[in-house]
């Protein structure tokens, strides 16, 4: 990547970060082999994969075993979901609860279930794309065969009120799925305090490698195997682990979990910086919560002008921004979560994210801001002639 770029799209892949790649590169020697293997080179590579587990589990505040290592979110949702549902279906519960605007692996998941016997219940959001705790309560009732809520919406940033109905579901004997994807370093996360009986992690989004990341099964939460063909991972999910992979995403959580708290002041702060740099551009809005915000991305609505023009030109002027049109990359459909918060197919594809990670600067932030207000004003001039 060209070295004058400025990336603003951490919340849809974080790049490698130094702690990962450190963690990664031993382990990237032939010598090590099939963490299942039970000669010497298979029996390093198990050590090296249960050091890893033991460190995510140390950074959640969570048990080794209850670390089950996947290839992202999105493959720990299938799962979760899958496995959940149908468990919870051998006692004659059928129903699922989710948001109007989980993430697509959680929403695509449910719709497949709903073909095969379950009732699928979308508990919708506000204008802010927050979802209604008791609201939320009331449609798992007290016979829900499970339930998904997302920390923070991916497009948005809106935080949902998870602390608020964990306990209450837990009570109910209901599995509550959390993906908590874009916590790590930017909220607080530990699964004891959250509540949550599978949380769902990533580790593209934390500073890990491509296809890393992990469900973590709360201890007692029981879930129907829904891939086969081995042991590995608590037979939730098996198949030769990436140890390289794992031992990345590890040491990345850990670094962003470690120093959250000053990363979430300082990823507030740049996006602050931005905002106020758009002064002098009117009609745009920031889209989703300001009370309720997850720190370091801010979707805005920007009237008159294209949302994948207005990426398409930043892109050319060196900024890797993103649409806020869909959380479902290379699809041109208006994006559902937009669409569920009363926004037109119209008005969501005028909508564009960014979101800041390690490596931004207040520097960036004011040449962002100042590119995208010359961007908006050309679109609308050309747009008038």
């Amino acid at each position: 990547m060209p070295l004058d770029r400025v990336y603003l799209d951490h919340a849809a892949m974080t790049p490698l970060s130094a702690a990962a790649r450190k963690a990664m590169l031993p382990l990237l020697d032939p010598l090590y082999a099939n963490a299942s293997s039970p000669h010497l080179e298979g029996r390093a590579a198990k050590d090296a994969l249960e050091d890893a587990r033991s460190q995510v589990a140390g950074t959640l505040g969570c048990r080794p075993r209850e670390v089950i290592f996947t290839a992202g979110a999105t493959e720990a949702a299938t799962i979760a979901l899958h496995g959940a549902a149908r468990m919870m279906a051998r006692a004659g519960r059928t129903r699922i609860v989710l948001s109007a605007v989980e993430y697509p692996s959680v929403l695509d998941t449910a719709a497949l279930l709903g073909t095969q016997g379950f009732d699928v219940v979308v508990v919708p959001v506000d204008a802010e794309g927050r979802v209604d705790a008791d609201a939320f309560l009331e449609a798992a009732g007290d016979d829900a065969a499970c339930a998904a809520l997302m920390l923070a919406n991916h497009e948005t940033g809106t935080r949902m009120p998870v602390s608020n109905v964990t306990s209450a579901l837990r009570e109910r004997r209901i599995p509550i799925i959390c993906d908590a994807a874009l916590a790590p370093g930017r909220l607080p996360l530990d699964i004891a305090e959250l509540g949550a009986d599978l949380v769902l992690l990533s580790g593209v989004k934390a500073g890990g490698p491509a296809g890393s990341g992990a469900l973590i099964v709360r201890r007692g939460t029981r879930l129907e195997p829904f891939l086969m063909g081995g042991v590995q991972e608590e037979r939730l999910r098996p198949g030769t682990e990436n140890v390289a992979a794992c031992a990345g995403f590890a040491a990345a959580l850990e670094e962003a979990c470690g120093d959250q708290a000053e990363r979430a002041t300082r990823y507030a702060g740049l996006i602050d910086h931005f905002v106020d740099g758009l002064g002098g551009l009117e009609g745009w809005t920031r889209v989703g919560s300001a009370t309720h915000a997850l720190p370091g991305l801010v979707t805005l609505e920007v009237e008159h002008a294209e949302g994948e023009a207005v990426m398409i030109n930043m892109d050319l002027e060196g900024f890797a921004i993103s649409t806020g049109s869909s959380c479902a990359l290379g699809s041109r459909d208006p994006s559902p979560g937009l669409l569920a918060m009363g926004f037109t197919k119209q008005r969501a594809a005028s909508t564009i994210r960014v979101s800041v990670g390690e490596g931004n600067d207040r520097d960036h932030m004011e040449r962002a801001a100042s590119t995208l207000c010359a961007i908006v004003s050309r679109l609308r001039s050309l747009a008038n002639r």
